[in-house]
């Protein structure tokens, strides 16, 4: 077997940008950086009030008697705005600082690691290489049970289990003690400190042998920039090892940059799709329809397959789904998990003073004019993501399906698509997600 692994961001703060999916190539104009607007909170508010009326999706939807001035910060007259539109689940605002650390220089303050809270402890989602958490000895399917002196499984029992606590201040340097249970049963030890993680978006990618010959396997987390070379970098693998399959693994990915969407199906389909109308921007009455069409550079590492297994989770969002949706009228999509997020809207990217604006302002559709799913894209063959193991595991139960359905052209079970949506106790990662370290 032939492994590459790599890792990708996520934040130890409430906000994650990556995670807000849909971001178009277009950056969007400034919709303010008049001095004396950036000087008034009150100026700031009605500054993006005035744009909302004009750009936003759901423009119509929106109360004519709202006061923006009355407002505290801008973040809270978004949240009035989605308050407005049902279904607004992802308009948001954050700080230009944050936008650059997480977006562009794909950076964060923390541990290293992603986490979904069970009764028993904290089950390791995964970690990425340039974190502590890692460095460690922590890996996917590790289960944490006791930090900072406090056991887990009894604060929870005892209904004082307080997350923050155990992350500790945000300090540079701040030390946590750690007992976790590793992969093979056994009780491990350490300590871990918080500092500026350097991540990728690409957690694993390897060949995997099957009865239908090589197989890719492709955990991709983030649509981000620095996606664009994490993802050459593992189709020139796959590329050099000529793979028949591929397995793409978006089980965690909430979107992020379209461009780099428009990458990653060319780069799967290539000679199926190049020069074809992927996906088209929908607006309001404002702005026209625009499309997209599927496109690479001559030098970008390629598969031109036929067939692509995706493996899904409601966690699948935006720009996850645009992939899903765009390659389905050109090859054979299957995909495996759980139903998708539902989200076939996204937003240019607009600064207003020392802020950046994700706010809903287009919807998208595949070239058959497809992009109703709000309710997500439904799975062909069900799985549910059981943690018991590390990328690329055939024990893994959604890998193990795909790999079913790669050899017998069928599902190992009989609840297919009609599957109900499945809905998790805790969401552990996304956009407020804070089960992260």
């Amino acid at each position: 077997m032939i492994k590459k692994t790599k890792n990708i961001i996520l934040s130890s703060s409430i906000l994650l940008l990556c995670a807000c999916g849909g971001s178009s190539e277009n950056e969007g104009n400034a919709i303010s950086s008049d001095p004396a607007v950036c000087a008034s909170q009150t100026a700031q508010n009605e500054a993006l009030w005035d744009y909302l009326q004009t750009d936003y999706l759901w423009s119509e939807q929106l109360n004519t008697s709202t006061n923006p001035s009355t407002f505290d910060s801008l973040s809270d007259l978004m949240t009035e705005v989605k308050s407005q539109v049902e279904l607004d689940k992802y308009s948001y605002v954050v700080t230009a600082q944050e936008y650059e650390d997480r977006y562009l220089n794909a950076s964060y303050f923390g541990y290293g690691l992603a986490n979904k809270i069970e009764s028993n402890g904290l089950l390791v989602k995964y970690v990425f290489d340039n974190g502590n958490a890692a460095a460690m000895g922590l890996t996917r399917g590790s289960l944490i049970t006791i930090m900072n002196g406090i056991n887990i499984e009894e604060a929870i029992t005892n209904n004082t289990f307080d997350y923050d606590a155990l992350l500790g201040p945000e300090e540079e340097g701040y030390t946590v003690d750690v007992t976790w249970i590793d992969l093979n049963g056994e009780e491990q030890t350490g300590s871990m400190a918080r500092a500026t993680v350097t991540t990728n978006t690409v957690l694993d990618a390897r060949i995997l042998e099957s009865n239908t010959g090589k197989v890719g396997y492709l955990a991709f987390n983030s649509f981000i920039e620095r996606s664009a070379q994490d993802l050459d970098d593992a189709f020139s693998l796959f590329e050099q090892e000529d793979v028949s399959e591929l397995v793409l693994d978006l089980r965690y990915n909430g979107g992020g940059y379209l461009n780099v969407a428009k990458q990653l199906a060319s780069q799967i389909a290539a000679e199926n799709v190049l020069g074809k109308p992927m996906f088209n921007y929908e607006y309001n009455k404002n702005r026209e329809t625009n499309s997209v069409d599927f496109e690479l550079n001559n030098n970008q590492p390629r598969l031109n397959l036929p067939r692509v297994v995706i493996l899904t989770t409601e966690q699948t969002l935006s720009a996850s789904e645009v992939v899903i949706n765009a390659l389905e009228p050109y090859i054979d999509v299957q995909v495996v998990g759980t139903s998708t997020g539902g989200k076939p809207v996204g937003m240019d990217i607009n600064q207003l003073c020392d802020h950046v604006v994700f706010a809903i302002n287009f919807k998208m559709t595949n070239s058959a004019g497809y992009g109703d799913y709000f309710d997500g894209l439904p799975a062909d063959c069900y799985a549910e993501d059981t943690i018991n193991s590390d990328w690329g595991d055939t024990k893994d139960p959604l890998l193990s399906e795909a790999l079913y359905l790669l050899t017998n052209n069928s599902c190992s079970t009989t609840q297919t698509s009609q599957f109900p949506k499945q809905k998790s106790i805790y969401n552990s990662f996304g956009l407020f997600d804070k089960n992260t370290l």
